[in-house]
């Protein structure tokens, strides 16, 4: 039996997720942990294949999976993306750690290879946003 998926936080959110998750009994990491800090996305999605062991990306980065979807499916990640949409009473950096907490067991058992999109108030498979119309 495979070991539940690390929750790897991304660079853009604070190193502490990882260990304020950890203490709760997820298996999470930092990228700056795993030694792979600076590195760009593509670099990083290999580098945890490579690891061989399951695990989801955690990241505030919404453009992400417009970047590099190609890169994401060619490595089999699996992506959790935190909405940057918030109420203007939250500071971004508690919205992010929030919406982590709130959603983690669920992040945890996402579909491997899939990239999900959180908000407060759920989650869904990610898609482009488009625009509205006006």
């Amino acid at each position: 039996m495979l070991p539940p998926p690390a929750l790897v936080i991304d660079e853009c959110l604070s190193t502490r997720l990882a260990t304020d998750l950890a203490r709760r009994g997820r298996p999470a990491k930092s990228i700056a942990s795993l030694g792979l800090r600076g590195l760009d996305d593509p670099q990083v999605f290999d580098a945890l294949r490579n690891l061989g062991e399951p695990y989801v990306i955690i990241t505030a980065d919404t453009a992400m999976p417009l970047d590099w979807m190609d890169a994401i499916e060619a490595a089999g990640a699996t992506v959790a993306v935190i909405d940057s949409r918030h109420a203007a009473d939250y500071l971004v950096a508690e919205w992010y750690c929030d919406v982590t907490h709130r959603w983690a067991h669920v992040m945890q058992n996402q579909p491997a290879g899939s990239v999900h999109r959180y908000t407060a108030r759920g989650h869904r498979k990610w898609r482009p946003r488009h625009k509205p119309r006006r």
